[in-house]
């Protein structure tokens, strides 16, 4: 609310205007965001009170034609207004024509901001005149106040400030103008969100709820650590900062067993403890237990084998891989005999090397990499690589799917976009999971859809031609070309047998009138969603 004492007389309307973000102290932008457009806002009233009485707006008018009107902003609906989306970082004004002339003696203004992303306005200015017809040019203050004035009465430096804003706004130039704004932008990285300890007068009181219920907090909690783990230093303030040392404590046993079985999961696809994300005592006791204490303490205090030459660092996770792999266990065969099934169906006694489908976001990675479509690009925000239509759709905020194109549309999936109440299409038929729980251990699962994904889905069609394309340019024979895809996807060269139905399938693609391109596609098509490419030997 703001209120304005002895205002002038006869005002015939008002202009509202928002400035840029960068122009607010130490660069903004001085508003909250929710879930909406950076630098945008949602206004979704603008009372204009004169001595107590609501003034009637005859016609409202906005600088930026696109956003949402103004006027919406006078008829009484909370879920209309006007924003700027699209026009951000620039000077933005509306102007409130009124009915008839008004002179009162106060003037008071209320803004509503009624979205769920709702932000209140960080840096404007409120302006008035007793002109009529007046409407929103886009200008800022600052030059209207001079084009006001007759062009005698203009100094040398104001005629400068008109000349520069009409090379500024003439349409014949905006191309160039363009440009000019681009090279202009100031340099902006990515954000990330971070916590900020509360200060030690203003702590936040944590509660146990009554079964759970969130309007019955009962018990108050206290910050600690389990009794039966090392305990915090004395002198140490039970914060955040003081429990991340806490855990890569040299005294403290968990989380370097608690990794080590996490790596150890990932490679053979169960942990020496199975209960990834159970450690207590409802969790199973280790398979293992004296190489998970070993591989745990080798871990943290970096005694583990070097690394290309260069000695392991406490907490080194190359060193931990590099171990593992090159274990006798790990480099065992992973066929299995009917016997080993009747002693040991699930390998918990390590007597066969792993054998276990991949995860979702490596069966992705290894199709593209086998390609050569990998990105190796680094950082940077999320890519929307191809998938269906309308998966997001379904969500909540009708989302769309701009489908990223050059490199972004083959970059690792780690820097796949994240709709948690949509999870990416491929991801979620590999039993990768959604982002509305956090779990420690995937299930596994086998299924038809699963098989028509690698053979239909955009990117793994794409993957095929580019791998087809690849064995035409490097390879001469049938024999020859099979050999180089089936290398790529399995990294091992064909048996005979199998040579001899890759080479024959070849030949009936092209009995059907397929070109070579076409030919060599379907048959990486085919290697592609064989079961050994998309599970670990």
């Amino acid at each position: 609310d703001l209120h304005f004492a002895a205002p002038p007389k006869n005002i015939s309307a008002l202009r509202l205007e928002v400035l840029p973000h960068e122009s607010l102290p130490n660069g903004g932008p001085g508003l909250v965001f929710y879930e909406g457009p950076k630098g945008d806002f949602f206004l979704s009233e603008f009372h204009i009170m004169a001595d107590g009485e609501r003034v009637k707006v005859k016609r409202a008018t906005q600088s930026f034609p696109k956003g949402d009107s103004a006027m919406k902003t006078q008829d009484g609906d909370m879920s209309s207004g006007w924003s700027i989306n699209g026009a951000q970082g620039q000077t933005n004004a509306a102007v409130f024509e009124f009915e008839k002339p008004i002179s009162a003696d106060s003037l008071d203004l209320k803004m509503l901001f009624e979205r769920h992303f709702s932000a209140p306005l960080g840096h404007f200015r409120v302006s008035v005149t007793e002109k009529v017809n007046a409407e929103a040019r886009g200008h800022q203050s600052g030059i209207e106040a001079v084009l006001a004035k007759a062009q005698i009465e203009r100094s040398d430096a104001e005629k400068t400030q008109v000349f520069e804003h009409f090379l500024e706004t003439a349409p014949e130039l905006s191309g160039a103008m363009e440009e000019i704004k681009r090279l202009r932008q100031a340099p902006r990285g990515q954000s990330s969100l971070v916590m900020q300890e509360r200060p030690a007068n203003h702590p936040r009181p944590t509660f146990l709820h009554h079964r759970g219920e969130w309007t019955q907090p009962q018990n108050e909690v206290a910050p600690g650590v389990p009794a039966f783990l090392p305990a915090l230093p004395q002198e140490a303030t039970k914060n955040r900062l003081n429990f991340a040392q806490w855990l890569f404590a040299a005294d403290n046993p968990l989380t370097a067993r608690v990794t080590v079985n996490r790596q150890w999961q990932a490679f053979f696809g169960r942990g020496l403890v199975k209960t990834l994300d159970d450690f207590g005592y409802q969790g199973e006791v280790p398979s293992h237990p004296e190489l998970l204490d070993y591989l745990a303490l080798q871990f943290q205090q970096g005694t583990l084998p070097p690394v290309n030459g260069k000695p392991a660092r406490p907490w080194d996770m190359k060193a931990l891989h590099k171990l593992i792999v090159t274990s006798a266990t790990y480099r065992q065969s992973s066929r299995v005999t009917p016997q080993l099934i009747e002693k040991d169906a699930e390998n918990v006694l390590l007597t066969r090397g792993p054998r276990f489908r991949l995860e979702a976001e490596i069966i992705r990675d290894a199709a593209l990499k086998s390609s050569a479509l990998l990105s190796a690009k680094r950082g940077g925000p999320g890519v929307y690589p191809p998938q269906p239509e309308g998966v997001t759709e379904v969500a909540y905020g009708n989302m769309k799917w701009p489908v990223s194109q050059g490199e972004d549309r083959y970059r690792r999936s780690l820097y796949t976009y994240i709709k948690r109440t949509a999870p990416f299409a491929m991801f979620n038929s590999f039993d990768a999971p959604t982002g509305e729980s956090c779990l420690a251990r995937r299930e596994v699962s086998n299924t038809p859809l699963q098989a028509l994904t690698l053979l239909n889905d955009v990117m793994f069609q794409e993957a095929a031609q580019a791998l087809g394309r690849l064995a035409v340019a490097e390879a001469k024979t049938p024999g020859e070309r099979s050999t180089f895809i089936f290398r790529r996807c399995l990294t091992r060269p064909p048996q005979e047998d199998e040579l001899k139905k890759l080479v024959a399938f070849a030949d009936r693609q092209k009995a059907r009138g397929s070109d070579e391109q076409s030919v060599w596609a379907s048959v990486a098509r085919a290697i592609m969603n064989v079961d050994e490419t998309i599970t670990k030997p």
